[in-house]
């Protein structure tokens, strides 16, 4: 189970990974085209998100 301060890490994790999306979407010029990047993307790592082992 994770802590209030290792929750805090994920949100924060989150919340990056979220703001990258953010600029792919502006340089390839709307969600779409990140949606069909992340289809593909998928086919090369198809397990999803990384999840903690603990």
């Amino acid at each position: 189970m994770l802590t209030e301060r290792g929750w805090g890490c994920t949100r924060a994790a989150e919340e990056a990974a979220a703001e990258v999306v953010r600029e792919w979407v502006e340089l390839l010029g709307g969600e779409g085209d990140v949606r069909v990047l992340r289809d593909q993307l998928t086919r090369i790592a198809p397990y999803g998100p990384i999840r903690p082992a603990w």
